[in-house]
């Protein structure tokens, strides 16, 4: 009673095949999953309301109970300043002992990531696509020096493209990983300022430069 016709058809499907794919994909690309049953999923991350229910992750995935992180976006357009900002600001904060958090984008997050690379701190980039999907592809350096040390990490399935709508969605994770989110460049309209609330929602501190 009440449901839909889809909703039933669903429930009704026993079909695994796709399950089946996406576990040949993560032995294949070499992912792990993690779900929000097993005992080293991030506790902050678990908290918020709309946690993912798994995710799949490719290397070292960091001890987040035991590490204060940091998320760091901002604008794919960024000024030589705010590039400049971003490295500095991602060196500093590994170096001072946090988990650097950013969305391995082109811009502000690449920048970051660069930085605590370069400090030798613990970066973990999450996806709107597949962890197994580099993106943008000039980024294939950073994504792989990230992979050696820490993790890339996506709510998404192995082999999912990058489709513009899902970016909006993993930002959640990034705050939701986070004890705070800086927002180093952004315009008014941006995927950093949606995180930032996010962050907000969630209860975590928002910093701007």
């Amino acid at each position: 009673n009440g449901m839909t016709a889809e909703a039933a058809a669903s429930l009704k499907d026993k079909d695994l095949s796709a399950a089946q794919a996406a576990l040949d994909a993560c032995r294949r690309e070499k992912l792990h999953v993690l779900t929000i049953r097993d005992a080293a999923y991030p506790t902050r991350l678990k908290n918020i309301p709309d946690p993912p229910v798994l995710f799949y992750y490719k290397g070292q995935l960091p001890d987040f109970d035991a590490q204060p992180a940091i998320g760091v976006v901002g604008t794919r357009k960024a000024s030589a300043y705010g590039l400049t900002a971003a490295r500095q600001m991602g060196f500093q904060l590994v170096r001072c002992g946090a988990i650097l958090v950013s969305g391995a984008a082109d811009g502000i997050d690449g920048a970051a990531m660069e930085g605590a690379l370069k400090a030798g701190g613990i970066v973990v980039g999450v996806l709107g696509n597949g962890a197994d999907v580099v993106y943008p592809k000039c980024n294939r350096r950073l994504f792989e020096d990230t992979r050696l040390r820490g993790c890339l990490l996506s709510e998404f399935p192995p082999e999912t493209p990058p489709y513009k709508w899902n970016f909006p969605k993993r930002n959640r994770i990034i705050s939701g990983l986070c004890n705070g989110v800086l927002v180093v460049e952004a315009p008014a309209r941006s995927g950093a300022l949606i995180t930032a609330r996010q962050a907000l929602e969630q209860g975590r501190d928002v910093f701007a430069m």
